[in-house]
Order: structure tokens, then sequence, then C-alpha cells
């Protein structure tokens, strides 16, 4: 994996925690939705977002390693 993508892929996974964030503690969907949908889409989206960040660091340990 090359440089970029590295930094794109985990730029991708703090966006995903920071909108996860957003939707639990924000006003972003309309009222009507009721609260528990809010935060289980909350926590999906933060979930996803650790999960890309974390496969993309191991991908690149992984990379290193056989490298060398």
């Amino acid at each position: 994996m090359n440089t970029f993508m590295k930094y794109v892929a985990i730029t991708a996974g703090g966006l995903f925690i920071f909108l996860g964030f957003a939707i639990v503690f924000t006003n972003l969907f309309p009222d009507y939705i009721p609260s528990q949908f809010k935060i289980m889409m909350g926590i999906v989206f933060v979930l996803y977002g650790a999960f890309r960040i974390v496969t993309t660091i191991f991908k690149q340990r992984k990379r290193e390693e056989e490298s060398e």
C-alpha cells in the first residue's frame, strides 16, 4: 500500500468516527427519527471508522515485515 492510499484510508476512518459522534451528539438527523436509531447509527459509524484505521495499520505493518 503506498503512502498516499494509507493516508486516505486513515483520513476516511477519522471522518467516519467524527460523523458517528456528530450523529450521536448533534441534530444531524430530523427530530422525527427515534433517538435509539441515531445512537445505533452513530455507534456503527464509529466502529466502522475504527475498523478502517486498525486494518490499514495492520496491513501496513504486514507489508513492512514482508519487505524486510
